[in-house]
């Protein structure tokens, strides 16, 4: 038989094999089997073609032609559905499969102040979590126990980076019920850490949030924060939220979680080429490299044992990190410029991002405490001040904030976007 199949990467793959026909059976007809893989993606009608091509011992009927045979196969998938219930704050998820995606684009931004947003799961469609209801003393800690960053919106770009560059998919299960919130002039990661009070989180509702219907699952969100507007045009913050059937992208397992400012290779089995576009609004001239850590809480592994043998606020773990990072990443620009660089990535590991401030890593290595400037990584504890240094603004994509206890908190003095393939 000769086996079509359409696989899960939406490629035709075709096994050629040979349909003898011999004096017993030259007039019996011979099956072909087409065998579709019923896999969970949304790809729409396809259609294969059989090919023929007769050879004989003799040569007698080589040449002849017989008409090729196309095949129909009907998808039996369909696009996930998205929609709010009565009280305008809560979207359900519906799906074919468990695993089902949302595509998030940030639409627009007319605040002073850098906030995030973010998005929990709740269990019903009154927003309860665990029977705590919204608005209750315990709710704000539960949501963000739930939480997940979708990313921070910054107030002024540096050149050659816009709104088009900050998009997010994200994985969901079917049947969730999705509320987002809003830190205001801070992040997920600072309150958690105890940095910044969990009062600057903004919770969803008709007085601060307006919800629009797109159709064909897509809804337009618009925050208004307390930056002073009074005006109820709710464009402090606006995104557009879609159904896709789009496949993650590669690398951001960890992002959207506590200090997951990171790059996650540790599913892929093979070498990943990596390029990164790299921006500056900033006076110093700073450096951001990367570096392997072994888990998510940034331990790094120094004798190769698959442990954690130095830990984020240990004294040794700036200068551990810096000796041990990937020495083929230097990533530098001149202000409101934009560079961009490449190179190859091994696969099985975690790798976090750093900043040097004003300086090279040849500050830190050179074994001269007295000239060594501030580094800082995604893990709070390994920086010096306590503050949040990096921020996630869409898929691989990380803002750096380069002064020290919080700055100017515009998280746009060095970013770093990446682009990762399979090679």
């Amino acid at each position: 038989d000769v086996t079509i199949t359409i696989d899960s990467g939406n490629q035709l793959t075709t096994n050629t094999n040979q349909l003898v026909f011999t004096a017993q059976n030259w007039n019996q007809a011979q099956t072909v089997t087409v065998t579709a893989v019923d896999d969970d993606l949304v790809q729409g009608n396809r259609s294969a073609t059989i090919q023929h091509t007769i050879s004989s011992s003799d040569n007698q009927y080589n040449g002849i032609t017989v008409t090729p045979v196309d095949v129909g196969i009907t998808d039996n998938d369909t696009n996930i559905s998205v929609f709010t219930n009565s009280n305008d704050d809560i979207f359900t998820i519906q799906g074919d499969s468990n695993n089902v995606k949302l595509q998030i684009n940030l639409t627009g931004v007319n605040s002073n102040l850098v906030n995030e947003l973010g998005v929990f799961t709740v269990d019903d469609a009154e927003g309860r979590i665990d029977g705590i209801a919204p608005g209750t003393t315990d709710y704000a800690q539960a949501a963000l126990d739930r939480g997940r960053v979708i990313f921070s919106a910054l107030v002024n770009n540096p050149n050659g980076f816009d709104l088009d560059d900050i998009s997010r998919i994200m994985e969901f299960n079917s049947g969730d019920n999705l509320r987002f919130y809003l830190v205001e002039n801070s992040s997920f990661d600072s309150i958690n850490t105890g940095i910044t009070s969990i009062s600057n989180v903004l919770f969803s509702d008709i007085s601060n949030q307006k919800i629009t219907d797109l159709g064909n699952d897509g809804f337009s969100v618009g925050w208004k924060d307390l930056s002073g507007s009074s005006v109820d045009d709710f464009d402090n913050l606006l995104i557009q939220v879609q159904s896709t059937s789009e496949p993650l992208t590669l690398g951001t397992n960890l992002q959207g979680e506590q200090q997951g400012e990171v790059l996650d290779l540790r599913s892929i089995t093979s070498q990943v080429k990596a390029d990164f576009v790299v921006h500056r609004e900033a006076g110093y001239n700073n450096f951001v490299g990367f570096y392997q850590v072994i888990d998510e809480n940034g331990g790094i592994d120094t004798n190769g044992d698959g442990n954690a043998d130095i830990l984020p606020g240990q004294s040794v773990y700036i200068q551990t990190a810096i000796n041990s990072r990937l020495q083929d990443i230097n990533l530098t620009v001149n202000n409101q410029g934009t560079e961009t660089y490449s190179t190859i990535l091994d696969p099985g590991s975690i790798v976090a991002p750093f900043i040097i401030i004003d300086e090279q890593p040849e500050a830190i290595t050179d074994n001269n405490p007295n000239n060594d400037p501030p580094v800082y990584f995604p893990y709070i504890a390994a920086n010096s001040d306590g503050s949040d240094h990096i921020r996630l603004l869409g898929n691989n994509v990380f803002g750096f904030e380069d002064l020290p206890n919080g700055g100017d908190q515009d998280f746009n003095d060095m970013i770093i976007q990446v682009q990762l393939t399979e090679m």
